[in-house]
């Protein structure tokens, strides 16, 4: 026998031999010879579902620009089918959303902020109901500093507007003239005697609240106002008011 088949055919045993003991050695592969190719792979970390819904916006809008530029029944029929597939989402997303509140209501904002005309209707006239309180609580230990001149075009349009709010929420007035004349809302008004630069007041008209208790004035503003802006501007004092526990 030649030399180069003599080693060729050790050589085949050689492998042979390791190949069998690597086979007997591998014993958790065991008989188990034939492998799913699946089992070696990497399960893949969830999508994104910032990136999902970004992807499908995208995908809604090429076919529907697909569509407008060549609306060919096959074009059309696709956005079609994409937009249906968004209608049955939204709906499973609104049918798991009552459920939810269902079992969760105190998640339910409509309770507290009610849409329907009849609710809101009735949280109108409470919250106002609430406001009218506040306002009329703080008129138990505070009043109202009006400063105003005669000659002002402002201050005879807000005077009035004044005096209605001082009597609609029973809270004094204290109406003070800076030129020494008296408007027809406030006859008996006092001359002012340096109250007007003791509070600061560089524009007129201006109207502060202020607790004769403690002497401590907060302004409401200056300028004419509407009667809803006045409201509004008092209520907010007398809110935080209620919050902090002290007069303002």
């Amino acid at each position: 026998m030649k030399l180069w088949v003599l080693t060729l055919m050790l050589f085949s045993c050689f492998c042979s031999t390791v190949l069998a003991d690597d086979f007997w050695e591998q014993h958790a592969v065991g008989w188990h010879w034939y492998q799913d190719p699946r089992a070696n792979q990497t399960p893949s970390a969830p999508m994104d579902p910032v990136q999902i819904m970004e992807t499908w916006q995208r995908q809604v809008k090429y076919s529907l620009d697909q569509a407008i530029l060549d609306p060919t029944p096959d074009n059309v029929r696709n956005y079609i089918t994409l937009q249906n597939q968004i209608s049955s989402q939204a709906s499973q997303f609104a049918q798991t959303w009552q459920a939810v509140l269902l079992s969760y209501p105190q998640l339910d904002y409509s309770l507290k902020h009610p849409t329907n005309n009849v609710a809101k209707q009735i949280y109108l006239d409470q919250q106002q109901q609430d406001e009218t309180t506040a306002i009329q609580q703080l008129a138990q230990h505070s009043g109202l500093f009006f400063f105003y001149r005669s000659t002002c075009p402002y201050c005879q349009r807000f005077a009035p507007i004044v005096k209605d709010f001082s009597q609609r929420y029973s809270i004094t007035v204290v109406p003070i003239t800076t030129d020494g004349i008296a408007l027809p809302s406030f006859p008996a008004s006092r001359i002012d005697q340096g109250q007007a630069a003791h509070f600061n007041v560089t524009e007129e008209p201006a109207l502060f609240t202020v607790d004769p208790y403690t002497h401590q004035a907060v302004p409401v503003g200056y300028g004419l106002m509407t009667e809803d802006e006045l409201r509004q501007r008092i209520l907010h004092i007398a809110q935080n008011w209620q919050k902090s526990g002290v007069s303002p």
